[in-house]
């Protein structure tokens, strides 16, 4: 048993150290990060023209940044927002909504040593 404990706290730690731990899943729950690494990509597929899409919510920064970018099917940026603490203020809201075209929009997070939370929802209109 202590063996299986310490395998379980060995991995624990090589995750924290390369790509971070993270509590939920960002775009269905509030998603608790420490020390996230990398990036992740979520699609959001439109299929009427002229509709808006995108996510809304909050992210709550302890450490580090979080860059996120809403990409139109063409791939050009529609919005972006960039999650770090300033000063004493480390809470924003977020809105990237975009839209118009048909087709598979993305959210792109990039995470750099973001420790913190990210609550978004999927919002359309």
């Amino acid at each position: 048993m202590r063996l299986l404990l310490t395998a379980l706290a060995a991995a624990l730690a090589l995750l924290y150290v390369t790509l971070g731990l993270r509590f939920g899943y960002v775009t269905l729950t509030p998603t608790w990060l420490l020390n996230a690494q990398g990036q992740n990509r979520y699609v959001l597929q439109v299929y009427d023209e002229g509709q808006r899409a995108g996510y809304r919510g909050r992210c709550v920064v302890q450490s580090g940044r979080a860059v996120l970018r809403l990409l139109a099917p063409d791939g050009r940026q529609l919005a972006g927002r960039t999650c770090q603490k300033v000063g004493d203020r480390g809470e924003w809201t977020l809105h990237l909504v975009g839209g118009g075209q048909p087709g598979q929009y993305q959210l792109v997070v990039d995470f750099d040593a973001y420790s913190g939370l990210l609550d978004l929802s999927e919002t359309r209109q």
